[in-house]
């Protein structure tokens, strides 16, 4: 058992939201050899209507996030040769809602291992007027969104934890901030669970906080995620922090960590 001290180290917790006028789901899928179909979901909460098309692209995974595939990186994991998308076109008007299906090519024999590609929905708003005082402003309004979309053939997914670290955000807040390690042929998914159960009272353990969607790409070394915990101090305990598969993976244990937390030396 390791022991977690606080670490008075301030970082900057940026807050990105985006005003999305179409929206996907799932966030993501997979596609075996036994399971060669999946669908995703497009739907236009907006007023404007969208013509849209589905194509693929290539992301590789970083320690936060993704960044465009280099050509060389995309033969090794691109998932998109092999897969295909329909519709490739669609209307979208308000309210409306659409179903992408994709799928392994017939007669299409996925190599062994995990492959990625990333389904990319692109939509134009079709001649949206914007109202004025002199009267309309027809404009174009351009939209992306996109889910990662991981071929399977054989192998398993393995995860661990490690670095973890109690820091403080910009208001002073307790913050914990862990790397998932990718350990086995495939991607881990899931949710990673912080609890705590003080000294004088383990049986009064609690959640202090949980990320979702949380994936152990095989394409990074690790993946860096921060768990904001809402309080400004825990006092001794025992802080346990768990990697929970979730979806495919539900009612895995990827991995599991327990810390003494002590408070600074004064």
């Amino acid at each position: 058992m390791k022991t977690l001290f606080l670490t008075f180290c301030f970082c900057l917790l940026w807050a990105q939201s985006a005003d999305a006028d179409i929206k996907l789901s799932p966030l993501r899928v997979v596609l075996t050899p036994d399971s060669p179909v999946a669908e995703f979901e497009i739907s236009n909460p907006s007023g404007r209507i969208f013509d849209g098309r589905a194509s693929w692209i290539d992301m590789r995974a970083t320690q936060t996030g993704y960044a465009p595939a280099l050509a060389e990186e995309r033969a090794e994991m691109s998932a998109a040769p092999y897969l295909l998308v329909s519709p490739a076109h669609f209307r979208l008007k308000p309210g409306a809602r659409a179903t992408i299906a994709v799928s392994i090519r017939d007669g299409t024999r996925p190599p062994r291992g995990e492959r990625r590609s990333h389904l990319l929905i692109e939509a134009a708003a079709s001649r949206t007027p914007i109202r004025k005082a002199g009267g309309g402003l027809p404009v174009d309004v351009e939209l992306g969104v996109s889910a990662p979309v991981m071929l399977r053939n054989g192998g398993e997914a393995k995860a661990k934890l490690e670095g973890t670290q109690l820091l403080r955000d910009k208001d002073g807040l307790l913050l914990l901030s862990t790397s998932v390690v990718p350990q086995g042929a495939l991607s881990a998914y899931g949710r990673l669970v912080a609890s705590f159960a003080p000294t004088e009272t383990p049986e009064a353990t609690q959640i202090l906080g949980m990320r979702r969607n949380v994936s152990g790409f095989v394409d990074a070394d690790k993946r860096v995620i921060e768990i904001p915990l809402g309080s400004a101090s825990l006092g001794p305990g025992k802080l346990t922090l768990a990697y929970e598969g979730e979806a495919e993976f539900s009612g895995r244990v990827f991995d599991s960590r327990t810390y003494d937390v002590e408070p600074p030396a004064e």
